[in-house]
């Protein structure tokens, strides 16, 4: 298999760095290039803003350049796969939340948790109208953690974590909180900021951890599958 070319949209650049420590152990050692489109490196394709509202705005221009499903970008002629990231947690917001104005009501679309497919199934659905596909198309990988990226990051780092160890990191609303309280040797999350460099600087213990990652999370075992299933279609 050659060079792998992935593509990634999300919501900032510590999902990036978690999303490629990931890619490490699902792509069982095949070679791939990592390009951030949204939000470090999205100047080429114009994008505007960063978060979930910036993702949004990114899935526009995409349609926008295709003229209509996002399958028919000019991006595929570059990139083997997309992947498109959002935490879970989105589904808790308003489009006012992030300055958008969209006269379609799918924003909230939270629902009870467990189970965590209930929220991300929802909000998958959501991802479907912004790229505006029936459903995910070819060469395309969705990402949705429950409720954030940081869920897999606090399951990688701290397995004997109480929230982890019972089962429930998923559901956990703000895992991010519990990276703020772990020793401040390692710590990924201070102040309310994620530190890029110490998500770097981790990222080889993300990646070694991502099997009991996947053991533990719905979402990070059905991202494992999803990219599995799309590099095997390819090489079909």
């Amino acid at each position: 298999m050659s060079e792998l070319r992935v593509a990634l949209v999300g919501e900032g650049p510590t999902d990036g760095i978690v999303i490629k420590a990931a890619l490490e152990i699902i792509l069982e050692g095949n070679e791939f290039v990592l390009t951030q489109l949204q939000p470090e490196e999205s100047r080429p394709f114009n994008a505007v803003g960063t978060g979930w509202g910036g993702v949004y705005r990114w899935c526009s221009q995409a349609v926008a350049r295709a003229g209509g499903p996002i399958r028919h970008d000019p991006l595929f002629e570059t990139y083997d796969v997309l992947i498109l990231h959002l935490d879970a947690d989105v589904a808790d917001k308003n489009y006012s939340d992030a300055g958008i104005v969209d006269s379609h009501q799918d924003l909230p679309c939270a629902r009870p948790c467990p189970l965590p497919s209930a929220t991300t199934n929802a909000l998958r659905q959501v991802i479907l109208r912004w790229i505006a596909e029936p459903a995910i198309p070819p060469k395309t990988v969705f990402c949705t953690p429950s409720k954030s990226t940081e869920a897999w990051v606090l399951t990688a780092l701290y397995p004997n974590d109480l929230i982890v160890a019972g089962g429930n990191v998923e559901c956990y609303p703000s895992p991010d909180s519990r990276l703020q309280g772990k020793p401040k040797a390692g710590r990924v999350v201070s102040g309310g900021k994620k530190i890029r460099e110490a998500y770097r600087k981790r990222a080889e213990e993300i990646s070694n951890a991502w099997p009991a990652v996947a053991a533990v999370c719905s979402e990070a075992r059905r991202f494992t599958d999803d990219v599995r299933a799309t590099i095997q279609v390819q090489q079909a």
